[in-house]
């Protein structure tokens, strides 16, 4: 009787905290709609059922998950037979014949958006990095010196296939280059998660279901063969955190590796390198670290996180950037929400806000400010320099910050709410106004390197196949919009509500055991929330890791083994070691 009264306690449990994540983002869909319908914040009727109905959508998400995971958790034996051949071709075992052939057949399947876009897809901040690099006046400086506002380290990269293809006879062959090499990493990337999910007991078809969506899933290719930061950074960080989820396991064990440790030591300090939030990550995750790893381990753990404030926090900013006259990136990318927030505070309350914290904000922003205000997009407010001067205005700025945050809460919860619309807005019931908004649009125009500022100057010629790349970059996103299909391409679909998928079937199945294991992902969701844009094509760049890291989340959620047995094993072989006796190690698998 008490054994069936704590199941029944469990389940209920269960419920209740799935109905109130349900109506928590439901309420938040709501919100954002009637921001997009209204310009500000407004709770009407509409409010209250569309909460219901988006509450009931995300009920249904959580149903189909849990039915994909039940079917990831098995291998049938009907699935076997029909799959023998393919199964005897891909084994997934970890080793160097299956890596290579798993990354091939990523590759294959993205050859088409390769020579579709050659000669490589340029962002708009990649043009930027590029001008910097020849020397050409931009927004960040004047030509003759770097700005860090984007990672020097990308600079440098994407500098260095520009000056190869200048070698070759082509700056825009360099750049093609290079944009076959940010596809094979990122490849290499996902082969060693699938690989990784099969070797820590994953079932085969879980694996081949990750193949195909890395394969075959629009946005993954299309943003992987971009010129852009984060793609630089997106590799590095899915190999660093498949070697966090090996430490957890392991203890800390594995780091007795000197070659792992090396590469773990390497991949923190790439990861904080090449995007800004990449430093912050790595730190948090090292923290985590020192909580789970055996004592003897620590110290490595340690040793990494100093090198990382070391680098980052002394070498790089004190010896490097002087060194060669480069300037430290702003204050109001880090300022972006509160900066926005005070924007919307005198746009709405100037007369009744004390004359102090206005001229505060106006010496900081600008007497214009309010004219600037957009409320699904920071740029306007924080623009894109920052002047030094106004640093002795900062400790003011934030008494005056507070102080509205005191008179305004309301204000300052719309103003951070709409900023986020990407993250919570669901693209249904034909709420947007722009449905691309909402939805994760693949950007392939960029391929147009003639529509850079300075090409000619920088060897820009190549328009590339811009007539084809415009329909199909039209045809995959009007995909995007169907009914069904909208839900899956929806921003807030992989950001938010997978996220929370994933943390509420990590609590049920283990109970929130090892959910350190899940940091780089915890992490990486944080820092979506301070976010200057969510709406914009910008947005796609902030959400793109939650994209990649969701396989290997789901990998690890549909193996019904414990994963982190093999840390007892670990910890009873060394335990053995250190009293003097020998004891036989239990393999991984």
């Amino acid at each position: 009787m008490r054994k069936e009264k704590s199941i029944t306690r469990v389940l209920s449990m269960k419920h209740i905290a799935l109905v109130t994540l349900a109506l928590l983002c439901g309420f938040a869909a709501a919100i954002v709609d009637a921001i997009r319908i209204h310009g500000h914040m407004v709770f009407s009727f509409r409010c209250m059922w569309f909460t219901g109905v988006i509450a009931l959508l995300f009920l249904a998400f959580v149903f189909i998950g849990e039915r994909f995971l039940a079917w990831c958790s098995k291998d049938g034996d009907r699935t076997a037979e029909r799959m023998a051949s393919v199964r005897d071709c891909f084994s997934f075992s970890w080793g160097h014949k299956q890596f290579f052939l798993t990354t091939a057949v990523i590759v294959l399947c993205w050859i088409p958006y390769i020579w579709l876009t050659y000669p490589g897809i340029l962002w708009f901040d990649t043009g930027e990095q590029l001008m910097q690099w020849f020397h050409q006046s931009n927004i960040f400086s004047d030509g003759s010196f770097w700005s860090n506002h984007h990672p020097v380290f990308d600079t440098l990269f994407f500098g260095a296939f520009a000056q190869l293809g200048k070698v070759l006879g082509s700056v825009d062959l360099g750049l093609f280059l290079c944009s076959i090499v940010l596809a094979l990493a990122a490849a290499l990337s996902l082969a060693t998660v699938i690989l990784y999910c099969r070797h820590i007991g994953a079932s085969w078809r879980c694996c081949f279901a990750q193949l195909m969506f890395f394969s075959f899933f629009p946005v993954i290719p299309c943003f992987s063969i971009s010129l852009v930061k984060d793609t630089v950074f997106m590799p590095l960080f899915v190999w660093y955190t498949v070697l966090y989820v090996q430490i957890v396991r392991s203890k800390g064990a594995c780091l007795k590796s000197p070659w792992l440790f090396a590469l773990f030591l390497s991949l923190s300090v790439l990861a904080a390198l090449t995007k800004k939030t990449g430093l912050y990550i790595v730190l948090i995750c090292c923290i985590a670290l020192l909580f789970v790893v055996f004592r003897q381990y620590r110290l490595r753990i340690v040793a990494v996180l100093l090198t990382e404030l070391l680098v980052m926090g002394v070498l790089v900013p004190k010896v490097v950037f002087p060194m060669f006259h480069i300037q430290e990136g702003g204050k109001q990318e880090m300022l972006a929400v509160p900066f926005q927030q005070s924007a919307l505070e005198v746009k709405r309350h100037e007369c009744e806000m004390n004359p102090e914290d206005v001229d505060v904000i106006h010496k900081i922003l600008g007497n214009d400010v309010a004219d600037k205000y957009q409320w699904w997009a920071a740029d306007g407010v924080k623009g894109y320099t920052w002047d030094s001067r106004k640093n002795q205005y900062l400790a003011q700025y934030a008494k005056a910050w507070f102080r509205g945050l005191l008179e305004h809460p309301f204000t300052y919860v719309e103003a951070y709410v709409a900023l986020q619309e990407g993250w919570l807005g669901v693209p249904t019931l034909g709420s947007a106004q722009n449905p691309e908004d909402l939805s994760l649009p693949v950007f392939l125009t960029g391929s147009n390197h003639t529509s850079v500022a300075y090409s000619k100057e920088m060897g820009l010629i190549e328009r590339g196949n811009i007539n084809r790349v415009t329909i199909v970059q039209n045809k995959i996103n009007k995909l995007e919009h169907l009914p069904v299909l909208n839900l899956l391409f929806s921003r807030a679909t992989w950001s938010t509500w997978m996220f929370l998928f994933v943390i509420y079937e990590w609590f049920r199945r283990f109970r929130g055991k090892n959910w350190i294991c899940m940091m780089p992902y915890i992490a990486t969701f944080l820092f979506l929330w301070i976010s200057p844009a969510t709406v914009t094509v910008e947005g796609i760049r902030y959400v793109l890791p939650m994209i990649i890291m969701t396989p290997l989340m789901f990998g690890m959620l549909s193996i019904k083994k414990d994963i982190f047995r093999s840390s007892h094993s670990v910890m009873d072989n060394y335990t053995s070691e250190s009293s003097g006796t020998t004891a036989k190690r239990i393999p991984d698998e």
